[in-house]
């Protein structure tokens, strides 16, 4: 899954017969609890037939859109948002989103600064009450009671049904630019062996950085790094038609802070698949898969592969 998810830029049009979000919205207004904010502009096309609307979600992390960094907030569709408390802290986004039966095109903003707390009321200081000479008590008549009517109850109220939810668009971020480090622990990675293994980790532990920019064909990677230390063997391996290598492999070396592999820096087709292992005689690996698909940003996974195990793992936190 793809670390990191940026805003997406203005694209051409996609063919009339598929809905389209060809320009994302933007986000104007305060992120503080209890004030608004509006959703701005955004444009979609499609056939007859299309439906549009928007979503608001709540996030906790600036730049990354998965199913466990951002959630819908039930019954917000409207151009127009009310912050609330389960707000602070976290990100707003809002989805421009279009489709026709099975076809559909979504496009979120920019995410807002974490909200703030609710502004603080300044208290209006009360008057000390001045010192009133006690007055002598007039005898007055005892009152004769008047008869209390009998109260008349009131109306139950009827429970109304909440609005159902839209579905979740939320699967990964398209993006006219993209940029990839350390990705956190896949969602599908495979369980650990139940034997511990006294393998060690490469420390420092490799960060593999992909960034570039979408194009109509798949994107175009303008920098491919990976960072490890002295001694560490870098193999990178692709499948798919739109390779310009099989592999390359490459020992890291002193005073080199991050590998470039310029072959890979460059145009790539959808549906080719890049495959980095990093391994040490010994160690831990860690290999990271970045899969180039047409009109989103690459889908990456990174797992770890124990000494002498074939299947991948879960990187040890």
């Amino acid at each position: 899954m793809l670390g990191t998810a940026l805003a997406l830029g203005s694209s051409a049009p996609a063919l009339a017969a598929d809905p389209n979000v060809y320009e994302a919205p933007t986000i104007s207004g305060t992120a503080q609890v209890t004030k608004t904010l509006t959703a701005n502009g955004g444009r979609w096309t499609g056939p007859s037939g299309t439906i549009a609307g928007r979503l608001w979600l709540r996030c906790t992390d600036p730049t990354v859109i998965n199913s466990s960094t951002c959630s819908i907030i039930p019954g917000a569709d409207k151009t127009t948002y009310n912050l609330v408390l389960a707000d602070q802290g976290k990100r707003i986004r809002t989805v421009l989103y279009a489709y026709r039966y099975d076809e559909g095109d979504w496009m979120p903003s920019n995410a807002t600064s974490a909200v703030a707390a609710a502004p603080v009321a300044t208290p209006t200081p009360t008057p000390t009450p001045t010192a009133t000479p006690a007055k002598t008590a007039t005898p007055t008549p005892t009152p004769v009671k008047t008869p209390t009517p009998a109260a008349t109850p009131a109306a139950t109220p009827t429970a109304q049904p909440l609005p159902a939810s839209d579905p979740d668009p939320v699967t990964a971020a398209p993006t006219s630019s993209f940029t990839s480090t350390a990705s956190t622990v896949p969602d599908k990675a495979l369980a650990a062996p139940g034997k511990k293994s006294k393998a060690k980790m490469i420390k420092p532990f490799p960060t593999i950085r992909i960034s570039g920019r979408l194009t109509r064909t798949g994107a175009d990677i303008q920098v491919l790094t990976v960072k490890a230390p002295k001694g560490v063997r870098v193999t990178l391996a692709c499948s798919g038609r739109g390779c310009p290598l099989r592999e390359v492999s490459q020992t890291t070396s002193r005073g080199k802070s991050a590998l470039h592999i310029p072959q890979f820096e460059r145009e790539l087709r959808a549906g080719t698949e890049l495959t980095i292992t990093v391994a040490k005689s010994g160690y831990i690996s860690k290999v990271t898969r970045v899969t180039i698909r047409r009109g989103k940003a690459p889908a990456r996974s990174d797992q770890c592969q124990l000494p002498d195990a074939k299947k991948l793992t879960r990187c040890p936190r």
